[in-house]
């Protein structure tokens, strides 16, 4: 049997549908999802075993205002260099923002590129072509692809031309590797996205959630902390009468027995440790 394997970055603007694409490819969850910006902080690697072929997809952090920000810029880019295949994604029905940036990742790229426009169901022809005629650099992608992650339109589609497009080669992972990230990490990301969910405007972005205990028995049982740098952070997530930490935790809870496929008891404490 011939084997074929190679890292595919996923890359674009904030809230374009990345993880929702992953999810929509893996049947499960993957990969946090949010409508705030900001969601994918770092790389994640998920790795699918597709036909005789393994494909590494890499979730890097999408685009967004704080786009100075040095550390999030190497993020990105370090996740497009070590990629074989090259996927932007776009949302047709949004305003198609970052171009500039977009069209400079594209034309140093020089490997294959695809162009994914994505939430297709929502929008006639006619408004696709008008968006797309925005694009001026769309005759330096290699294909274009147009799908709905949510619903799961022509996914199949995309990763067939994604198998033929990969080298052969061994596989990166083992079999029955999933993630390039640990069971406890992923369970920090879950209560994370619960409180990218129920906080708004006031979200404390600094904030970072540590898995301290796993247990696993008939059950698991899972203590996190969630740690802020500030009083006012603190209070925010605690909401009044812990009411807002209360509608975490259960959130959590739920995805966390989806992702495990059990019972799940979740304690959850917030912790202030100043920068």
């Amino acid at each position: 049997m011939i084997k074929k394997s190679g890292f595919v970055a996923i890359s674009g603007p904030t809230n374009s549908g990345k993880s929702t694409l992953l999810n929509s490819i893996f049947e499960k969850k993957v990969s946090i999802v949010s409508h705030k910006v900001q969601t994918t902080l770092k790389s994640l690697d998920a790795v699918k075993n597709y036909g005789d072929t393994q494909i590494v997809f890499i979730d890097t952090p999408g685009y967004y205002q704080k786009k100075n920000d040095a550390n999030f810029i190497k993020d990105v880019l370090s996740g497009i260099e070590r990629s074989d295949l090259l996927l932007i994604i776009l949302d047709i029905t949004s305003r198609f923002e970052y171009l500039e940036q977009i069209e400079k990742i594209v034309k140093n790229y020089k490997k294959k590129k695809f162009l994914i426009i994505n939430k297709i169901d929502l929008v006639n022809n006619e408004y696709v072509l008008e968006k797309l005629s925005t694009i001026s650099f769309i005759k330096n992608f290699d294909e274009v692809f147009y799908l709905s992650a949510l619903k799961n339109k022509n996914i199949k589609k995309l990763l067939d031309h994604v198998s033929k497009s990969l080298p052969t080669q061994e596989w990166i992972y083992k079999k029955n590797n999933s993630t390039n990230i640990s069971k406890e990490s992923f369970l920090a990301e879950i209560t994370r996205e619960g409180i990218l969910k129920y906080l708004n405007q006031e979200i404390p972005y600094q904030v970072s959630i540590e898995t301290e205990k796993l247990v696993k028995s008939q059950n698991y049982t899972i203590h996190q902390k969630i740690i802020v740098s500030t009083i006012s952070h603190k209070k925010i997530i605690l909401g009044k009468n812990g009411s807002a930490i209360k509608s975490i935790g259960v959130y959590a809870r739920i995805e966390m027995e989806k992702v495990l496929k059990a019972k799940c008891n979740l304690f959850l404490k917030v912790v202030l440790k100043k920068r």
